[in-house]
């Protein structure tokens, strides 16, 4: 019965996942109709990816879901509404990029474990990139990242100040169409409820951007992880294909497959509306 059970929860959360999706999708359609009576067609942006992976390029906005199925029968879903700016335009020296870029992401969880499920809003995470390098074929993007502890419910959030200081390079190929890039981050927790276990972990992740022509693009990553406290490593490996609709909006969908002792769920699928600027 238990199993039957959590066989309907996971069935209900996949009809969810597909209903946002769809009604994102037919947003952005209607949206697209209602703008597209100019005699001349617009014209699709440069590929998306230079602008939704690319961190020099500030995006407009995005909505993502992330479903993730977790072990022993659990699931979480995460949506994930962001938005960048950005400031202090004057900030900037000779063969760098001018001003800071900033994004703010606002996450909305809900976790299922046993016969319990929990939702609200989870940890804020705040970003600032400064480009001290940029040239048509090499830019170097640093800053930091800092999660707040905003969760509304202790198994949402993770309850600590948490900061990522950030070393982005990437290299552009093909006009800059496509490129491959290396995020570096470490995530420490530095302050926050005593209770909860401290947070100090590393990632590096490599991508690769790839361009499919008539406004498709692929990207294929994999994210390593070594956790300094647990010892543990794992990875996340997955292929986005995304595609431009109309004017600045785009989507993709990426499924990814986690691996490693230090792995916490079994399989993960995203999608993002965005729009570019």
């Amino acid at each position: 019965m238990r199993k039957a059970i959590y066989g309907q929860l996971r069935y209900q959360s996949s009809l969810r996942c597909l209903a946002v999706l769809a009604f994102l999708l037919s947003a952005t359609s209607i949206y697209a109709q209602e703008t597209s009576g100019s005699p001349t067609p617009t014209p699709p942006p440069a590929p998306v990816a230079q602008v939704e992976d690319d961190p020099t390029k500030p995006i407009a906005f995005s909505i993502r879901n992330e479903h993730r199925f977790l072990r022993n029968d659990a699931w979480a879903n995460t949506t994930i509404f962001r938005f960048d700016k950005v400031t202090l335009r004057n900030v900037g020296n000779k063969g760098g990029a001018k001003g800071l870029i900033l994004r703010f992401d606002i996450p909305f969880n809900t976790l299922h474990s046993g016969n319990t499920t929990k939702a609200g809003l989870g940890d804020l995470y705040a970003q600032a990139l400064y480009i001290p390098k940029v040239s048509r074929k090499f830019a170097l993007a640093v800053g930091s990242g800092v999660v707040l502890p905003t969760a509304t419910n202790d198994v949402l959030g993770r309850g600590k100040l948490i900061f990522s200081p950030t070393v982005i390079p990437v290299w552009y190929f093909s006009n800059r169409k496509r490129f491959a890039l290396l995020r570096i981050q470490n995530f420490v927790s530095v302050a926050g409820k005593s209770d909860k276990p401290d947070i100090n972990y590393f990632i590096a992740a490599p991508a690769i951007v790839h361009p499919l022509g008539k406004g498709w693009w692929t990207v294929g990553d994999t994210e390593l992880k070594w956790d300094w406290k647990s010892k543990l490593g794992s990875g996340i490996t997955g292929v986005q294909i995304g595609r431009m609709l109309r004017g600045k909006y785009g989507m993709w969908i990426k499924p990814e497959v986690p691996w490693g002792p230090g792995r916490v769920s079994e399989f993960n699928l995203k999608f993002t509306v965005f729009k570019v600027r």
